[in-house]
């Protein structure tokens, strides 16, 4: 996992950020939106994938997982998303 400190984490954060901008689905976000920091990076990765913007793949690569992290933390997330349900981003 990328560290929290990690100077990259702005402009990861920005460029993911841009993505979800460009498919107009940024107001679905904005209340639980943190800014660039490492929890805010993994929430929009979690949203992005669940509106499907990215892959688990660029998941890994945007977090520096392999690919034992990203199964367990996309696991994560779908276990998370049936206990609440939508929303949970």
């Amino acid at each position: 996992m990328i560290s929290p400190d990690h100077p990259d984490i702005p402009r990861r954060y920005e460029a993911l950020y841009q993505r979800v901008r460009a498919q107009g689905v940024e107001q679905w976000l904005k209340e639980n939106l943190e800014g660039p920091s490492l929890e805010g990076l993994i929430y929009l990765c979690k949203f992005a994938f669940f509106t499907a913007l990215i892959t688990k793949a660029e998941i890994g690569s945007i977090l520096e997982l392999d690919a034992g992290e990203r199964r367990q933390l996309v696991k994560s997330w779908y276990d998370d998303h049936r206990e609440k349900g939508c929303g949970t981003c």
